[in-house]
């Protein structure tokens, strides 16, 4: 069924004479007339006339009419019962829909004050990202509703990226398969930015990434190995962490899409890769937050989570102290050593536990040696490498560090 709002087919550029005059900015001026609905049904139903002139008449003056049949080609489309008039609607409606997307597009273009509301694929989700809203009991606010021009000339841009207009159209039609579409235009970035057989490479622009990166953060993830890790190097390779972090408004938009990127990854690789992507970019806030998710995510590499640890104590996140805490029950191997002791070959695995505790140990002062861990070096970084504990003080470790929980827990309450 061709759906009542928008198509992969929309949004293309169409030729305006030069004598058209200036569009309205208010939307309002798009609507059609009960009269001119109603020619365009007439014309409809005569697509079925058993006269094959009538219908080749009707056929005509539909298409003279452009957007203005839209309505009645979509339900003549999906609805009627004449087969002969449902191939001619679906001959003719691609174009009255992308009459009608440009039509509200130029009326977008021509509000350059903005104020107006205008229904374009993809326009309000993508102000909502730069506005930085939010919802409480029924009502929205706007965390920086300066940011509206800017978000206006963000979608702009995002039109005049390479296949931006077909992706922005398919988030709004609500295509079933959008993160399939997301993923393999990831892949194909990608082999554009390092030349496939008998091409040529080119930079991809950060706009091309960033309306990817856009409609991705709208699209749930549900698995299936759907999205892939190389779009990683494309990120990195395409200016958009450097556009993003600059002073002005439109950094700032930029700089909102980004971070909406980056919190709505949920797939381990994905957000392992995304916090790598926050750090480079000195994106403290949406590093923590990932790296906090990081640690404590179903099916997520041990090595994964010894790294997020260490960009949770790298960005002193002293808050975060319960999370971590989350980790003590994580056996998840990070690492193992061989070492030779006394002509004897011993064995000694790091866990994600034992390197979640040296990291509580270091972020509050204490010294990792006292709960038994071996050597522990006295640096400015942390690394899970260091977590080496036997496993007979394992427990012992676990154990001192409750009973100091619990009489840190009870000054504070005889303080109160």
């Amino acid at each position: 069924m061709l759906r009542a709002g928008l198509t992969f087919a929309i949004l293309v550029g169409l030729a305006v004479p030069a004598t058209a005059a200036p569009p309205s900015p208010d939307p309002k001026s798009l609507e059609i007339s009960q009269e001119e609905l109603s020619k365009a049904r007439e014309l409809v139903r005569k697509l079925g006339s058993e006269t094959f002139l009538d219908r080749e008449d009707a056929e005509r003056d539909l298409a003279a009419m452009g957007r203005t049949a839209r309505v009645a080609l979509l339900d003549g489309a999906n609805t009627d019962p004449d087969p002969e008039v449902r191939a001619r609607s679906r001959a003719l409606v691609s174009r009255a829909i992308s009459l009608e997307m440009k039509a509200r597009l130029d009326t977008f273009l021509a509000d350059t004050d903005g104020k107006y509301e205008h229904e374009l694929p993809g326009w309000n989700r993508l102000r909502s990202v730069v506005r930085g809203d939010w919802s409480m009991f029924g009502w929205t606010w706007a965390g920086r509703a300066v940011g509206d021009k800017a978000a206006r000339d963000l979608f702009v841009e995002f039109l005049n990226a390479p296949g931006g207009r077909k992706l922005l159209a398919a988030l709004g039609s609500g295509t079933d398969n959008l993160g399939s579409a997301v993923a393999a235009l990831k892949q194909e970035l990608y082999y554009v930015r390092i030349g496939r057989a008998g091409t040529n490479p080119r930079t991809v622009t950060a706009m091309e990434v960033a309306v990817i990166m856009f409609v991705d953060s709208q699209v749930p993830f549900k698995g299936g190995g759907g999205r892939n890790n190389l779009f990683t190097n494309v990120i990195q390779t395409s200016g958009i962490l450097q556009s993003a972090n600059g002073a002005d408004e439109k950094s700032a938009a930029l700089r909102a899409v980004l971070n909406a990127w980056l919190d709505t990854r949920t797939d381990p690789i994905e957000m392992y890769s995304a916090m790598n992507i926050a750090n480079n970019a000195q994106n403290n806030d949406a590093a923590g937050r990932l790296a906090v998710r990081l640690l404590n995510a179903p099916g997520a590499q041990g090595v994964y989570k010894g790294l997020a640890l260490a960009t949770i104590v790298r960005l002193k996140m002293t808050d975060q102290l319960p999370a971590i805490e989350k980790a003590f029950s994580d056996a998840s191997v990070l690492s193992t050593t061989i070492r030779v002791v006394n002509g004897v070959q011993v064995r000694q695995s790091i866990e994600v536990r034992d390197a979640s505790l040296a990291a509580i140990l270091v972020m509050t002062g204490q010294n990792p040696e006292d709960y038994g861990f071996d050597a522990f070096p006295k640096t400015p970084t942390f690394s899970y490498s260091y977590a080496r504990i036997a496993d007979e003080k394992r427990t012992a470790a676990f154990m001192k560090y409750g009973w100091r929980q619990l009489k840190e827990g009870i000054k504070s309450s005889e303080g109160k």
